[in-house]
Formats: C-alpha cells, sequence, structure tokens
C-alpha cells in the first residue's frame, strides 16, 4: 500500500472520509491547490482517501487505527446480526399517513 498526496479531484473544498479511521477529512490546500493524501494497492489501483491525521501517525500507526476499525466493524457486526434472529415490526401504511399528516403528528392507538 502506498500514500501519495495529490490534487484533489472534487469540487471545492469537499469533504470526505477516511479508508482508515472513516473520519470526516478536508483536502488540504497548499499553494492555492487542494490536495488529498489518496491510498493505493500495490497494483496501483485506487483504494480511498485518508486523513492527515492518518498520514501523520505512520505506518505504525495506521494498522493499530485498522485493527480498532476493525474490532468496531466487528462488533458493529454481531450488534446487525442479532436483529436479523428476531421478527420486526414496521408501521402498516395507515400509520404512516397518518405521521406524514399536515395537521400534526400525534399517533393515535
Amino acid at each position: 500500500m502506498k500514500i501519495v498526496w495529490e490534487r484533489s479531484v472534487y469540487i471545492g473544498n469537499a469533504p470526505v472520509f477516511c479508508t482508515i479511521c472513516d473520519r470526516r477529512s478536508y483536502p488540504v490546500k497548499v499553494h492555492g491547490q487542494l490536495l488529498l493524501a489518496v491510498l493505493y494497492d500495490q497494483q496501483g489501483v485506487f483504494q480511498g482517501e485518508v486523513c492527515r491525521s492518518c498520514v501523520a501517525c505512520g505506518s505504525e500507526g495506521i494498522k493499530a487505527r485498522l485493527q480498532e476499525r476493525i474490532q468496531a466493524l466487528q462488533a458493529k457486526t454481531i450488534e446487525l446480526q442479532t436483529f436479523t434472529q428476531t421478527d420486526i415490526e414496521t408501521p402498516s401504511l395507515e400509520e404512516e399517513f397518518h405521521v406524514h399528516r399536515p395537521y400534526g403528528n400525534e399517533m393515535t392507538g
């Protein structure tokens, strides 16, 4: 994997999400140009953008942040899997219409 600074391909100061830590990141303005740190794999294929904080923490810091993110995603996966093990009740169409009526949002049972 390789991280390089490149001109932003986005219009303006558009935020991106860091591929490493998933935090919002903004381009860096250098000499009037907006730059983003871009992650490429061994074949040179774009993998996403990287925030300045992750770039600054170096290779070992990036690996540690990736492990933290992996653990958080695994925990979230387990939580979501529990949702599939029970029935989920959704509102009826009538209840949906009632909620979106122009004169009040109170639900009557």
